[in-house]
C-alpha cells in the first residue's frame, strides 16, 4: 500500500510539474501568452477578430502589427456593433480561431474590396487605436461588452500584408504557474523521501 501511494504521488507530481512548468514557459513574466508574430496576408481591407473569440472578462487583451514595406498600420478595438456597421459591405477576413502557436483560422466576409471611407483613425467610437509606419499597438481589458480587434492599412485601402501578434495577459498567471510547478515538485520530494 506505501508503494502504490508512492508511485501514485510521483505520478501526480510529474503531471502537476509539467502543466505547471508548460504555463511558466508559455506565459514568461509578463503574465501575457501571446500567439507570436505571425504574416498574414488579405486582398481585402484586413483583419478583423469574430466577437466570440475574444468572449473573455477579466484579461487583457494585445494586439501588436506591423505592416510590411513601411506602409502605415492601424490597429484598433471596438464594439461589436460599431465595426460591423463601419465594415458593412466591405469583404475582411475574419480571425475566427486561434491554433497557437502557428496559425489562425481565417474566414472570409464577403463583400466590395474598395477600402473603408472614412480612414478607420477618424472614427471617435474606437475604445483603443494606433496607427503609424512601425509596430504599433493596443491593450485593451476585456469585459462583458462584445469587442472586435481590427488590423487594416491606416489609410483604409486593400491589400494588407501585416504581421501580428495577439495576446492575452491574465494577473499573476506566471506566479500561478510557478506556485503550481513548485507544489509538483513537492509532491514528488513527498514521493521520493517518504
Amino acid at each position: 500500500m506505501r508503494r502504490f501511494a508512492r508511485v501514485l504521488l510521483l505520478v501526480i507530481g510529474t503531471i502537476v510539474t509539467l502543466v505547471g512548468l508548460a504555463a511558466a514557459l508559455l506565459t514568461g513574466p509578463d503574465d501575457t501568452v501571446t500567439t507570436g508574430e505571425r504574416e498574414l496576408t488579405s486582398e481585402t481591407v484586413g483583419f478583423v477578430t469574430s466577437a466570440s473569440l475574444l468572449d473573455f472578462m477579466g484579461p487583457s487583451l494585445h494586439v501588436g502589427a506591423t505592416a510590411a514595406s513601411g506602409r502605415e498600420v492601424f490597429v484598433g478595438v471596438g464594439h461589436e456593433v460599431d465595426v460591423a456597421g463601419y465594415l458593412d459591405g466591405v469583404a475582411y477576413d475574419q480571425i475566427v480561431r486561434l491554433r497557437p502557436p502557428t496559425s489562425f483560422d481565417l474566414a472570409r466576409v464577403d463583400g466590395t474590396v474598395a477600402g473603408v471611407v472614412p480612414e478607420p483613425e477618424s472614427r471617435d467610437w474606437w475604445y483603443v487605436q494606433a496607427a503609424g509606419p512601425e509596430r504599433r499597438e493596443v491593450v485593451f481589458p476585456l469585459g462583458a461588452e462584445p469587442v472586435n480587434a481590427v488590423v487594416m492599412g491606416a489609410d483604409g485601402r486593400p491589400p494588407l500584408n501585416v504581421t501580428l501578434e495577439l495576446g492575452l495577459e491574465i494577473d499573476n498567471l506566471f506566479i500561478t504557474s510557478l506556485l503550481v510547478l513548485a507544489v509538483g515538485l513537492g509532491l514528488i520530494g513527498v514521493a521520493a523521501f517518504a
